[in-house]
């Protein structure tokens, strides 16, 4: 079976929709417990848990819909951000046996390839 971008393309969307969903409606009360771990005002641990969660879809709708450059770039950064944010406040991430810190290098790198070989659509 020949793999296309188009299907690395929608198993990125199929990630980010799934990361954007489950947590809310499965695990709320982990999530939140996590996010209080950063040092964040309680206050703010609910706002941005939905925020986050909102940007993980929006991210699945843009894939779908029109993928570009910009878009690529963007994910790139925002899988940095969480794990940088992970690594430092949940260190234990690290030494986890499902990896989920090191399974965002390729990710990562799918991402930047992505950003580095599209063609925009007019």
């Amino acid at each position: 079976m020949k793999v296309s971008r188009r299907m690395v393309e929608l198993s990125l969307a199929a990630l980010w929709l799934w990361s954007g969903l489950q947590p809310p409606l499965t695990v709320w009360s982990e999530s939140i417990a996590m996010l209080a771990r950063l040092g964040l005002p309680q206050a703010a641990l609910a706002p941005l848990f939905l925020l986050s969660c909102a940007l993980d879809v929006a991210y699945a709708v843009w894939i779908v819909w029109r993928p570009s450059v910009l878009g690529w770039r963007l994910q790139a950064l925002t899988v940095l951000f969480y794990s940088v944010a992970v690594a430092v406040a949940l260190p234990e991430n690290w030494l986890h046996p499902f990896a989920p810190l090191v399974k965002n290098l390729p990710i990562l790198a799918m991402l930047l390839w992505l950003g580095a070989n599209r063609e925009e659509k007019s």
